[in-house]
């Protein structure tokens, strides 16, 4: 089995393994031997051969997989293979015979491709006279230069029955359909069901750019470079290769080529069983609470409050361990929720209601009522959250090690509204927050913000804060994002599931109280926030290291990251940026 694989995948750069003069070379029954597992046939096709066609710099080779890839993705395929495994009569070598048959024919068909290619080539270079079959560089030609004197002469009349050698050149006017002929052959339009939007590539709302032909290798080389531990789900599928053969086919760019896995997007659910997906959204139970319990007890006594004097008189009433016994590090948390009742006991006593109105008021809600947030962490050594318009500095390292060549210039990352930044001897980001001027769930800034851009920009930081972790705990790992409009903000949640997969989730919208009869929800907002502090400081602790000052001095922690860095990551980048460049639009 091993050395059949070997015979296709060897050389694909120069075509090594497509020079066989015979595709009766490729024994398909003698491939499948010794497969126990009924799944493990087109596993084989689908992450050893397609992968590296996508990935190869030769745009037919590109394409052809692609079209394979899609024949393996459509549906009618798809639903008559499942027919065949839920019938108990069928026996498993049924199975594999029929599997076999499907990817023999896929063999077959991929070389018959590349030799029309070949023989263009030939026909080319025929009519100038200067043939020379051993100089030429295009794939197969040491297997198709002895048809090069009989170009034209025969026209094709369908795949080869013994050998491609023996069988004639095709003509000219079938050569310019290639592009054609490749998704006829692959039978991506055999039903309306089989085209490469069948899983909901219908984000138009979105406006992605489309997903192009270097994208889709890029896609395959960071597939083909992904760690073996690789997450296997009930059905016996594995997830890392759902993601990939189905975002290759896509027609524009979405999270899952970069493994994320958006848990609201119904496109993405429907590529997986009931069971399946419900593995894949099972979240991990939250390791943290409230465990100070004078905390507890205030946030309980303005929950019930239900107007401004209950709450002024609470107010005053300090709690004593914020008198003379004040510690930063150990009652901070409590001065934080006196200071944001107070900050947020205003909106309701001016003379007219923010909340109704409509003036363009998206920095008074981010300064006024969410920049309880820039001081929650003002306990935390070397911590602050960043304000203002900046590029995420993780997301900066990613681009500008996906440069290509020389580098030209520093690239600066995605920008955000603002980080939760830590400092130090190294920098590094923890939150990335987004604003706008009022909560629209259906607007394009919001559903671009939401359903894309914190995605990568969580994806970015949760991979570089678990560069270093033990892969048992990353599971138990989080990083955070909120968007805010108005006087309502939206927490999303970046976490693994294991192997390259992230998984992003978005917790229920949270809108302050129109009046102070309802001031309790207020209440429960600081303290989901004083959670999600929590989990990211419990964060810290792990990430911390002590660095001596001969290790700064010597520079051995410096190489210690740069030697970190380079070993195996099971979590990849996130893929590279769309081109800012307008991408020329298909005509329907």
């Amino acid at each position: 089995m091993e050395s059949a694989i070997e015979i296709l995948t060897k050389n694909l750069e120069n075509g090594g393994y497509f020079r066989q003069a015979n595709p009766k070379d490729f024994d398909a029954e003698d491939f499948f031997k010794g497969f126990d597992d009924k799944r493990r046939a087109r596993a084989v096709w689908t992450t050893t051969v397609i992968p590296r066609l996508i990935s190869s710099k030769h745009p037919t080779l590109q394409r052809t997989g692609v079209a394979l890839q899609r024949k393996w993705n459509s549906k009618s395929y798809r639903k008559r293979l499942n027919q065949a495994l839920e019938q108990e009569e069928i026996v498993l070598s049924s199975v594999h015979k029929h599997q076999t048959r499907v990817l023999d024919h896929s063999y077959k068909d991929l070389c018959h491709i590349l030799k029309k290619r070949e023989a263009s080539f030939n026909e080319a270079e025929d009519s100038t006279g200067h043939r020379n079959s051993t100089e030429s560089n295009h794939i197969g030609t040491e297997a198709f230069g002895q048809n090069s004197a009989t170009v034209g002469e025969q026209a094709y009349d369908g795949p080869p029955s013994d050998s491609l050698v023996s069988e004639t050149v095709i003509d000219r006017a079938l050569l310019e359909r290639t592009s054609d002929t490749i998704g006829q052959v692959s039978e991506v339009q055999d039903d309306n069901d089989e085209t490469g939007n069948e899983i909901g590539d219908d984000t138009d709302d979105l406006s992605l750019p489309l997903f192009t032909d270097e994208d889709r290798k890029t896609l395959a080389d960071t597939y083909l470079h992904l760690p073996d531990n690789k997450v296997t789900l009930p059905s016996g599928k594995v997830l890392e290769d759902i993601l990939f053969s189905n975002g290759v086919t896509r027609e524009r760019h979405h999270l899952m080529h970069s493994y994320i896995i958006d848990v609201d997007d119904a496109a993405t659910k429907d590529m997986f069983t009931p069971a399946d997906w419900a593995f894949i959204t099972k979240e991990q139970e939250m390791s943290v609470s409230l465990s100070d319990q004078d905390v507890a007890k205030i946030l309980e006594r303005f929950r019930r409050a239900d107007s401004i004097g209950t709450i002024m008189t609470l107010l005053q009433e300090r709690h004593p361990r914020l008198g003379k016994g004040f510690v930063m590090e150990r009652d901070y948390d409590l001065k934080w929720i006196f200071d944001s009742i107070s900050r947020w006991l205003d909106l309701y006593s001016m003379p007219f209601s923010v909340f109704t109105s409509d003036a363009p008021l998206e920095y008074f809600w981010r300064s006024q009522v969410w920049g309880a947030l820039d001081t929650m962490f003002f306990d935390i050594s070397n911590t602050l959250m960043i304000g203002g318009e900046s590029s995420g500095l993780d997301s900066t390292e990613r681009r500008n090690q996906q440069q290509h060549g020389k580098t030209v210039r520093k690239l600066v990352g995605s920008k955000s509204d603002g980080y939760l930044r830590m400092f130090g001897t190294s920098k590094s980001d923890w939150m990335s927050i987004e604003g706008a001027k009022n909560w629209d769930p259906f607007a394009k800034k919001y559903k671009h913000e939401s359903a894309w851009k914190i995605g990568r920009q969580l994806h970015d930081i949760f991979r570089a804060r678990t560069t270093e972790k033990d892969q048992s705990t990353i599971k138990h790992f989080r990083t955070y994002g909120l968007i805010f409009g108005g006087p309502t903000a939206q927490i999303h949640v970046m976490s693994s599931i294991g192997g390259a997969v992230t998984i992003l989730r978005r917790r229920s919208p949270l809108t302050l109280a129109p009046s102070l009869q309802a001031f309790g929800e207020n209440v429960t907002i600081l303290e989901i926030f004083l959670l999600m502090k929590k989990d990211i400081v419990r964060s810290f602790s792990q990430h911390k290291k002590t660095v001596s000052a001969m290790e700064l001095f010597m520079g051995s922690s410096s190489t210690a990251v740069v030697q970190s860095t380079s070993s195996i990551q099971p979590i990849p980048h996130a893929h590279p940026s769309p081109k800012k460049r307008r991408v020329q639009e298909p005509h329907h």
